[in-house]
């Protein structure tokens, strides 16, 4: 509360004297475009008196003079029509006056709503002095600016119609309203004027030229209406005459004039003040408050901080060994617990101890929590691992059995002859080759290698049919280039796995007997293998998913997560990040999916070839095998 009265005295005080300084040059402005009425009216009235064309020219630069220095202050345009667009309103007022087309009616009521716009601009810059004990000073003020913009108006027809020699029944009528309005203003306002404004009144009203100025313009409103005919039968007329001399009446309201506008300006020096003095008021109330609540306040800081440094310390000192165990130790611990390292969680975890209090309370449901959690970890660790043991050693019996399966069965069918027996012998030849990739894909997930192995480099074109062969449609599949390079033999076993079970997604996922092309071709940092395939394709779900398992290899567990896992996808993403193998699914121009795997320079041996080698068809019969043991590529 304190802070927000301060603001708002400040900003009243900021107010007043940044409408003080705008009213002051718009004032000026206002009374320099009073005396151009004036000498504009005296000019329609007699346009042949060259002396008052003359002061007119004169005026009008003083005016221009004073237009500038108000719109230099407040930072817009002044004397503006109400129209749209129209910025010089002035301008067009002095040309219809200096054309002729302008009566000297209308150039009073145009001249006065010109001041009267800026009577209001003046009133919205000084409206900080509405607020507080400036109120009634402040309207004081801008009835006094009413009045006197009535009073000079009042002058300004008189001096017109004077010099025209002339004065009708409505500019009579106007007159007597104008005159009858400031005076009661000014009846109205004298019982409530104090100080120098008070004395500036009397002094004022007991003055000769206000004297004379009043007994001039009653002169004027209480003159015979009505002429008396020349001659008997005549129609009476309107009587012209005003009976008042024009030096007279200038010398006069000259003097009036000056000492009116000092009494207005007194009066806006008062209700400056006042609110100025008013804003002081508020600022030191509130700097008294804001003094107060500041040695009330200390002393509760004081207190308060006495009575809760222990507390502090004790929770900073909590905090700082909590988030030492959170960031350093307990990660630490379920590192070494998940690569099977034993963990004694007595030794490793210390128990945080605060007494018996709240905070101790804390701590000990923290030493609880973190128990807990480290003791399930290690507990699903150690599961896991005697899991994945067991998990291992049954694929690896199994692959075992499959491989002396195939040994066998190489042995039967280079003793058979029956081409139909023969037929049957290679296509459960080709079932026990899937089978023991089948038994790779599960020790590659459980984290070991396959049991195959190749030491010497293979050519490029042999791996790929290697890796046809071993998926069940086979007869499908289209080689249809190769570059003549070599791959490394310790990458042999794994890229044929990972091609096969590229093509084999591609044979699953596409319609039967739909064909599937493997071709290769250089990439910048590699060479890359492509399978397509003309199935149903993916959604961009499905293909942004597939993105996230090929390019972070996965943990085994998490193929519990979803609920139709590919275990194909888990397997290339294993073998992939085993060798820097960059694999990408993507929209095929056939309606299926395309399978991109990009084998670095780093498994490439020999120079490549910008010649495909020609299209090469994976026939029905088995293949010769790459591998250096003579086994079928079906293997």
């Amino acid at each position: 509360m304190t802070a927000t009265g301060t603001f708002q005295a400040g900003t009243q005080m900021l107010s007043v004297i940044g409408g003080r300084e705008s009213a002051e040059v718009l004032d000026a402005l206002a009374a320099e475009l009073r005396e151009e009425r004036r000498l504009t009216l005296v000019h329609l009235g007699d346009p042949d008196r060259s002396p008052i064309h003359d002061q007119l020219v004169e005026q009008r630069e003083t005016t221009d003079t004073a237009r500038d220095t108000a719109e230099a202050e407040i930072g817009s345009a002044v004397l503006t029509g109400d129209l749209p667009g129209d910025t010089d309103a002035l301008g067009r007022l002095r040309s219809g006056v200096d054309g002729g087309t302008v009566s000297r009616a209308e150039a009073l009521d145009r001249y006065s709503d010109l001041i009267e716009d800026l009577g209001v601009l003046s009133a919205t810059r000084l409206h900080a002095l509405e607020n507080g004990a400036g109120l009634t000073d402040a309207e004081m003020a801008q009835d006094l600016v009413d009045a006197y913009e009535e009073f000079s108006r009042a002058n300004a027809l008189l001096a017109g119609a004077i010099a025209a020699g002339r004065m009708d029944y409505e500019e009579t009528a106007h007159f007597t309203h104008l005159t009858a309005s400031y005076r009661n203003t000014l009846g109205r306002l004298e019982p409530d004027l104090n100080g120098d404004v008070q004395r500036r009144y009397e002094a004022m009203r007991e003055a000769d030229p206000w004297a004379t100025t009043e007994r001039l313009s009653r002169a004027v409103v209480t003159r015979p209406p009505v002429r008396e005919p020349e001659a008997p039968g005549e129609a009476p007329e309107w009587n012209f005459a005003i009976g008042v001399d024009a030096d007279e009446w200038e010398e006069a309201t000259q003097g009036a004039d000056r000492r009116f506008g000092e009494l207005v300006t007194a009066q806006l020096e008062r209700a400056v003040t006042t609110a100025w003095g008013d804003a002081v008021r508020r600022i030191a109330l509130a700097l008294a408050g804001c003094v107060f609540l500041l040695l009330t306040g200390t002393a509760s800081i004081v207190i308060a901080t006495r009575a809760s440094r222990r507390l502090v310390g004790r929770l900073s000192k909590l905090r700082n060994e909590s988030l030492a165990l959170a960031d350093t130790r307990l990660p630490a611990i379920v590192d070494r617990a998940q690569h099977g390292h034993r963990v004694n969680l007595s030794e490793e975890l210390p128990r945080l101890s605060y007494g018996k209090d709240e905070i101790g309370q804390v701590a000990d449901a923290f030493n609880a929590a973190q128990r807990t959690a480290v003791g399930a970890a290690v507990k699903q660790a150690e599961i896991r691992e005697g899991v994945n043991r067991v998990f291992l050693g049954i694929a690896y019996r199994n692959q075992a059995l499959v491989q002396r399966q195939l040994h066998l069965l190489d042995e039967i069918e280079y003793d058979e002859e029956d081409p139909r027996t023969l037929q049957r012998l290679f296509r459960l030849d080709h079932l026990a080759t899937r089978a023991r990739r089948y038994a790779d894909n599960l020790i590659i997930l459980g984290g070991a290698r396959s049991a195959r192995r190749w030491r010497n480099p293979l050519p490029l074109v042999d791996v790929l049919r290697a890796a046809i062969s071993e998926t069940e449609d086979y007869q499908r599949v289209r080689l249809t280039s190769a570059p003549r390079v070599r791959l490394r033999g310790t990458a042999v076993a794994d890229v044929v796995h990972l091609i096969a079970e590229l093509v084999e997604n591609a044979t699953q996922f596409s319609p039967a007997g739909a064909p599937v092309d493997v071709n290769c071709g250089p990439v910048a940092g590699g060479l890359a293998v492509d399978v397509e395939d003309r199935g149903l394709g993916m959604t961009e779900e499905g293909y942004e998913a597939a993105a996230r398992t090929l390019s972070e290899a996965p943990e085994f567990d998490v193929m519990a997560l979803p609920d139709e896992p590919r275990l194909g996808l888990f397997v290339v993403a294993r073998l992939a990040a085993r060798h820097g193998v960059r694999v990408r699914l993507f929209p095929s121009p056939y309606g299926g999916t395309r399978a991109t795997a990009i084998l670095p320079d780093a498994l490439l041996e020999g120079e490549e070839n910008d010649a495909p080698t020609e299209p090469v068809m994976v026939p029905d019969q088995r293949q010769a095998d790459p591998g250096p043991s003579g086994e079928g590529a079906a293997r």
